[in-house]
């Protein structure tokens, strides 16, 4: 009976070992970033108002019936903190023309929102409207996972805009674009 695996050395960031042991972290960020994801902004309120956000490549679509998205963030963003105390978020789809607003909402910056085109939902949250895809969700559980927490939001208005522009994965580190026209 194998109780193992094996696999070879070069590929190998991970092999069956005792749960306290943990992997390069170099390496897991080197795996992960091999697989294509996503990305978007998500935005929400602090309860004294101040708007917050955070681009995230862990969202993604969960149900249809109902209208439910999962996303992870970091257990010390206050994005995290505002959703969870006001409880509604916006998500907003990154395309290749919001490429900078993404990067901007990934730093560490203060004023994320200066010269950003919003308006602020019924529920109170910034909605970007520079965004072409954006939805409005509700939060419906939070789950600690790690050193992040697993939302998954009910979605409750969604806006589609008809403009065709090139959609943005990140990968390996980087932005790239799928040309939608390449894609059919």
């Amino acid at each position: 009976m194998t109780t193992g695996y094996s696999v070879d050395a070069c590929a190998r960031a991970v092999d069956i070992c005792p749960e306290e042991e943990q992997p390069d972290i170099e390496q897991l960020k080197s795996a992960f970033g091999r697989l294509p994801a996503g990305v978007a902004v998500v935005t929400s309120a602090l309860p004294d108002g101040e708007f917050v956000g955070a681009t995230v490549s862990s969202f993604t679509s969960l149900s249809f019936d109902p209208p439910l998205v999962v996303l992870g963030l970091a257990e010390q963003s206050k994005t995290l903190a505002a959703i969870l105390g006001r409880g509604h978020f916006g998500v907003h789809i990154v395309a290749a023309p919001q490429r900078d607003l993404a990067m901007r909402f990934a730093s560490k910056s203060p004023d994320k929102f200066a010269s950003v085109s919003h308006e602020v939902s019924r529920y109170g949250v910034p909605i970007l409207t520079e965004f072409e895809t954006r939805l409005e969700c509700a939060l419906e559980h939070a789950q600690p996972a790690g050193d992040h927490q697993l939302l998954i939001g009910r979605v409750r208005d969604v806006v589609v805009c008809k403009q065709n522009t090139s959609a943005a994965v990140w990968f390996q580190r980087a932005f790239h674009l799928i040309d939608p026209a390449s894609a059919a």
